[in-house]
C-alpha cells in the first residue's frame, strides 16, 4: 500500500478581492507515514436528564452524541485501517510555567468571572460532579497501542517518535479545546506542525448570537484553514484511506 493517500480538502485564500467566496476545494497529497488523527477531548456526554448545569454551561454536549454515533465509528476504521497513527487527549495538563503572583483584586474578579461568566454560580456544582466524573465516549476510546498525552511536550514526543509532522483533529470543541487547551492547535503550530480538522467530527462553543447559525463553527473552520492546515470532509477522508 502506497504511503501516501490523495484526498480532496477545504482551504481558504484569504487574499482573494471583497466579496469573493474564499473557500478553495483542492485535492493534496498526504503521507500517511507522518500524518496522524488526534482524538480530543472527546467525552461521553450525561445522559439528557442529568447534570442539567454542565449542559446548560456546555451546550455543545446535546451535539456530541450525534457526532460520536454517526462520524467516529466509521472515521476512526478507515483510519486504523490504513494504518495512520492515533494519538489521544484526554486531559488539560499545560506545560509548567511560572504563576502570574495574584492579589485580593485579582481573586475578587476570578470569583466574579466563576459566578457570572463561566460557569455561573447555579451550574457550578454540576459542572464540577461532570469533571470528575466524565470519562471518554466508548466511540472515542483507545486501542491497544494507541498512545495517550495530556501536555504539548508529550504530545510533540510521541510524534517525534513516530515520524510525525501533521495532526488532524477531531473532538470537542474546535473554537475552544482543540484550539487553545493543552497539546491543541495553537500549542503544536509553534513546534512546527500542520494543524487540520475534520469538519463532522468536531462542534462548536457557541453563543447566543452566533448559535442560530452556527457563526463560531464555520468561523473555527476558517481559522484553521487560514491559519493551521486544512480541512477535511469525512466521507472524503474514509475513501482516500481505503484499499485501493
Amino acid at each position: 500500500m502506497s504511503s501516501t493517500f490523495k484526498c480532496p480538502v477545504s482551504s481558504y485564500q484569504q487574499f482573494v478581492p471583497r466579496g469573493d467566496d474564499g473557500w478553495k476545494k483542492t485535492t493534496q497529497e498526504f503521507s500517511a507515514d507522518h500524518t496522524a488523527v488526534v482524538v480530543m477531548h472527546a467525552w461521553a456526554p450525561p445522559p439528557s436528564d442529568d447534570l442539567i448545569g454542565w449542559q446548560r454551561a456546555v451546550p455543545y454536549l446535546r451535539e456530541a452524541p450525534e457526532v460520536l454515533d454517526t462520524i467516529f465509528p466509521p472515521l476512526l476504521k478507515a483510519v486504523r485501517g490504513r494504518g495512520l497513527s492515533v494519538f489521544h487527549v484526554t486531559g488539560n495538563t499545560p506545560d509548567s510555567l511560572p504563576e502570574v503572583p495574584t492579589d485580593s483584586t485579582w481573586e475578587t474578579l476570578h470569583e466574579f468571572r466563576r459566578n457570572e461568566v463561566f460557569p455561573g454560580t447555579p451550574n457550578a456544582d454540576d459542572v464540577a460532579a461532570g469533571r470528575t466524573a466524565r470519562s471518554i465516549a466508548p466511540e472515542a476510546a483507545a486501542l491497544p497501542g494507541e498512545a495517550s498525552a495530556e501536555s504539548a511536550t508529550a504530545l510533540h514526543a510521541l510524534c517525534q517518535e513516530r515520524g510525525i509532522n501533521h495532526l488532524i483533529y477531531i473532538g470537542f470543541a474546535l473554537n475552544w479545546c482543540l484550539l487553545m487547551s493543552p497539546a491543541g492547535m495553537v500549542d503544536m503550530k509553534r513546534y512546527g506542525y500542520l494543524c487540520s480538522t475534520v469538519a463532522e467530527a468536531v462542534v462548536s462553543v457557541e453563543n447566543e448570537v452566533s448559535a442560530p447559525h452556527r457563526i463560531e463553527y464555520h468561523q473555527a473552520l476558517w481559522r484553521v484553514a487560514v491559519e493551521f492546515g486544512f480541512v477535511f470532509h469525512h466521507r472524503d477522508l474514509i475513501a482516500a484511506l481505503a484499499p485501493a
